[in-house]
């Protein structure tokens, strides 16, 4: 009897944890399973020692009703907290215990009729006296929708263990051993295995008690609510802007998504068993995992999509089907639009223009007098620093788009192509190259080579300018490759403006040299700082990833 007692109160308890942790999904029916176990287990205490018959019947009657609700308070529990809750309401809870009203109507008058017990006695075994009777009919029907009732619940408990996640899976074991030891109690009773004298199945609701604690307090039972698939697929694929279809093995639409309407210009659903071929623009053309823009009429006018197909492959890595992920870009192909025509302009036209303009001055200057020389000088230098401009934008575009981090070359003979340019461009202006350890040949990718001729130009501006280069392989894995130079430092403002990456009308660089280093060292997975003393001028280091030749080996390793 104390163990019953105990077992009580151990349900009450884990009850009310259970209980306090409200609004979480099943939280209130796994508290009122628990609650009608300490029920259970306290009535049959209270039964065991009356040695009346008729004054047992009552509290016979009573354990009923908790034997009768605790598989459908276990059933709402498991639905609700593995994510089907829109099966549970009202009306599902009335449905379920339809069954176990009917029975307890028979159980409140067994004592008139003997479709539950037969001839029911007490008799002494083992120094207790329990009721001795035969099971009737309904008393098979009781247990039998019970039994069944559980078993719903617990296969869904069993579908968690198979879950991606190990606290699911640990929860699920232990919420399993809480309902199926006083399960199998409750066999041994029904069976009547001479085991023991009492029914074992309240005092097997003590590793109910004990398990539910275990998954509330240690395994985090309300914290770690699991999320179905089916759930993470309505919020992921049918909320998703892009389309996207899924096609079986013989390129039939077998499933999409309501933003696949877009493409189809009709009712998504509507396009289920369709030819994929016929329905999905872009398809079969696009290869697995490859991309390719597609043009769509649709009721916003034409849009640009992205294609993606990829495999749906079964455990045998066989493919069973593909999904078709369509991604509008419209947006981004008219950004490229505007930006392939603005680049035409300012690269052709403008500098078209300016050129003229430049031989115009050109040409007045051999006709002004001295007042007019100057403005004449003036236009000149200004049409030709905006035809430099277009230069150097085209010199990016040309930069970005061949940009390869796989081509290597030795970072020694790109220094010593830019040096013979800028002493030949810049005859007034002197260069220095210090290496400052002793290596092996040290290679960098070949876009550096543009990135240090624009911080050259940037350096050697100023007539008798000198410039001195650094070079400092690292350990690694990067060799660092400072210009410095002792003109005009760069202001702060504008080296925070290509530190931000951002320009705006009153914080911007003065061209597109510095700009043209910062991206194409960016490109190649480098890095760039800027230094300026008012005193000693700028010194910009690039860190560019390298290999180094092993002098002793003469074989090339990326050092890490």
């Amino acid at each position: 009897m104390s163990g019953l007692l105990i077992t009580a109160v151990v349900a009450t308890i884990v009850a009310w944890l259970a209980y306090r942790q409200r609004p979480k999904p099943g939280a209130t029916w796994l508290a009122a399973m628990l609650v009608a176990v300490g029920w259970w287990a306290l009535f049959y205490a209270i039964e065991l020692p009356i040695q009346s018959m008729p004054t047992r019947r009552p509290f016979m009657k009573l354990q009923w009703l908790a034997s009768l609700t605790i598989p459908v308070f276990w059933f709402l529990f498991a639905l609700e907290y593995t994510g089907r809750d829109r099966y549970v309401s009202r009306g599902s809870a009335a449905a379920l215990l339809v069954v176990p009203t009917v029975v307890f109507a028979f159980v409140a008058t067994f004592e008139h009729h003997s479709l539950l017990y037969q001839d029911p006695q007490l008799v002494e075994r083992g120094g207790t006296l329990v009721v001795d009777h035969v099971f009737g009919p309904l008393f098979y029907v009781g247990v039998g929708y019970a039994y069944l009732v559980i078993l719903g619940g617990s296969l869904l408990f069993v579908s968690l263990i198979f879950d991606r996640s190990p606290t699911h899976r640990r929860q699920s074991f232990a919420l399993l051993a809480a309902v199926l030891a006083p399960w199998v109690g409750n066999l041994v009773h029904v069976l009547e295995i001479p085991m023991v004298a009492l029914d074992p199945t309240p005092i097997a609701f003590l590793v109910t008690g004990v398990g539910s604690y275990v998954a509330l307090h240690e395994l985090d039972l309300f914290d770690a609510v699991p999320v179905p698939d089916s759930i993470a697929r309505d919020v992921v694929v049918e909320g998703m802007d892009d389309p996207v279809v899924v096609v079986d093995e013989r390129n039939r639409v077998v499933d999409v998504n309501p933003a696949a309407s877009t493409i189809f210009g009709y009712d998504a659903s509507a396009a289920l068993g369709r030819d994929a071929a016929r329905v999905i623009p872009g398809y079969p053309q696009a290869s697995d995992g490859d991309q390719e823009t597609v043009e769509v009429e649709t009721g916003r006018g034409r849009r640009y999509f992205d294609v993606t197909v990829s495999d749906i492959t079964n455990s045998n890595d066989r493919r069973i089907g593909r999904v078709v992920t369509m991604r509008d870009v419209t947006e981004r192909t008219h950004d490229e639009q505007r930006l392939d025509v603005l680049n035409r302009v300012l690269r052709h036209n403008l500098r078209n223009e300016m050129n003229i303009v430049a031989a115009c001055a050109e040409q007045l200057s051999t006709t002004a007098d001295e007042e007019e020389l100057e403005l004449v000088e003036t236009i000149r230098e200004r049409a030709n620093d905006v035809a430099s401009l277009g230069d150097t934008a085209r010199r990016i575009e040309t930069l970005l788009e061949n940009a390869d981090e796989e081509a290597y070359e030795p970072l020694e003979t790109m220094l010593d192509r830019v040096l013979e340019r800028g002493r030949s461009q810049y005859p007034t202006a002197s260069f220095e190259t210090v290496w400052t350890t002793e290596q092996g040949t040290v290679y960098c990718p070949r876009t550096i080579q543009p990135v240090l001729w624009s911080l050259f130009e940037n350096a050697a501006t100023e007539a008798d300018a000198s410039v001195t280069i650094f070079v400092t392989p690292g350990t690694d894995g990067y060799v660092s490759v400072t210009v410095a130079d002792d003109g005009p430092v760069i202001p702060q403002r504008e080296r925070e403006v290509l530190k931000s990456g951002t320009e705006t009308p009153l914080d911007h660089t003065s061209g597109l040299g510095l700009w043209l280093a910062v991206w194409g060292v960016r490109s190649i997975g480098g890095t760039i700082d800027f230094e300026s003393e008012a005193e000693t001028g700028n010194a910009i280091t690039l860190h560019v990833p390298c290999e180094i030749e092993d002098l002793a080996t003469g074989e090339a390793q990326v050092v890490n």
